[in-house]
């Protein structure tokens, strides 16, 4: 029992000296105490009063069901932990009206931490039935909406800018919009953004820079699945930006929806960042310099290869768009192989569809390039009845990042 009486005493230190982070560390699943207090044994009858008799409400209580949680995980009973995680919350909000900004240490952690609970709980419910559709996720939902209880103390907060609770609202939005996406519910996110708009928050850069990488995050995936490609690239750039390189596995995540935008939008990433970003290469590489080099068979092959992990992140329609580019990049080769004569028959560009073993007739060639030309890949217009392709004389082949279809 000595280490329960430490515990606890640390714990009244910290909520006396007004200790956020000593405190979130005493509240964490993940911290060193939680070893210390499951190898007593406790008696879960017995928490309540032993708290109780050392701590004042609401501490005592908030105690007593972080204690119980972490007996409950070293159990794995996931569902009774996800019950007095959710209690723990539920009561820290009730007392998030007489606390300041001190305290939302402490609301991060065990917000985040009933997130990861709620997703054991599920996983394990549906473990043990043979439906597991029905089952699926129904904790990680009832999560979602004591957690954005927080939210909403945060971002409504009305304390002096020195002490206010507004400084948790982009924390809480990230462990939100996590959830959201993981529940395919990424409409919510909506109401959220909406309520930071009216609050009067702080500027962006006035919060911790890890809130504001994730923020950006999720925000530029959220445009990238409305196909807003323009304001994804910008927001997921800013998190890409502001994430540190000591970070790499989360700056490979970002780059997972960042690359296949800048590929469709004729940004071809660089030998470098390949060089530092792995997995990035090994998706991106091949697909990078078969456009560059117009090679569409190639580009068709590799997009089949890789075409499984890109259909489960969510990008595989994104950089199928890319194609376009491999077209572009080959019909603008047989315009500097032309000389650039602003007249070259389509039969010429079938031909070096042939070239890269793209088996098309003379058809199939006029429509591609009847396709390049709506799309704005190419400036021009067809004779059909002479078989020709007739291009602009100023600037043939626009700058893909210019093209109005990819804005």
């Amino acid at each position: 029992m000595r280490s329960l009486q430490l515990y606890l005493d640390k714990v009244r230190h910290a909520v006396d000296s007004e200790n956020g982070k000593q405190l979130a560390a005493l509240y964490s699943i993940n911290q060193q105490h939680v070893r210390s207090l499951t190898d007593q044994n406790l008696q879960i009858d017995r928490i309540d009063t032993t708290c109780r008799y050392k701590m004042m409400s609401p501490w005592d209580e908030m105690t007593a069901c972080h204690i119980k949680t972490i007996v409950h995980l070293d159990r794995r009973h996931y569902g009774l932990a996800f019950e007095t995680q959710k209690e723990l919350v539920q009561l820290f909000q009730r007392a998030m009206p007489n606390l300041t900004r001190w305290c939302l240490p402490v609301l991060y952690t065990i917000n985040n931490d009933l997130r990861v609970i709620a997703t054991q709980a599920d996983t394990e419910t549906a473990a043990a039935m043979s439906d597991q559709e029905t089952s699926q996720r129904k904790k990680l939902e009832e999560a979602a909406n004591v957690i954005s209880k927080s939210f909403t103390y945060c971002v409504t907060d009305r304390n002096s800018i020195s002490q206010s609770k507004k400084f948790g609202t982009y924390c809480m939005i990230g462990i939100l919009f996590r959830i959201y996406f993981k529940l395919k519910q990424q409409n919510l996110c909506k109401n959220i953004l909406r309520a930071v708009k009216v609050a009067g928050m702080p500027d962006i850069d006035e919060f911790p820079k890890a809130d504001r990488v994730t923020f950006r995050y999720y925000l530029g995936r959220l445009y990238f699945l409305e196909e807003e490609y323009g304001k994804a690239e910008h927001e997921l750039e800013l998190a890409f930006r502001e994430c540190t390189n000591a970070n790499q596995k989360n700056k490979e995540v970002i780059l997972k929806f960042l690359l296949p935008i800048r590929l469709m939008r004729g940004k071809m990433p660089s030998r470098l960042l390949f060089e530092r970003y792995p997995k990035s290469r090994h998706l991106y590489s091949h697909l990078v310099q078969s456009i560059k080099a117009g090679n569409i068979r190639s580009f068709d092959m590799r997009l089949d290869k890789v075409g499984p992990t890109l259909i489960r992140q969510g990008t595989y329609f994104a950089v199928e768009k890319a194609r376009s580019l491999a077209i572009r990049q080959l019909f603008r080769k047989v315009y500097l192989i032309m000389d650039k004569s602003t007249r070259i028959p389509i039969s010429t560009f079938k031909t070096a569809l042939e070239a890269v073993n793209i088996d098309v007739d003379l058809e199939e060639t006029e429509w591609m390039l009847a396709n390049m030309i709506f799309k704005g890949y190419m400036k021009g217009y067809l004779s059909h009845e002479k078989l020709f392709a007739v291009l602009s004389k100023a600037d043939p082949f626009p700058k893909v990042s210019t093209i109005a279809a990819h804005q």
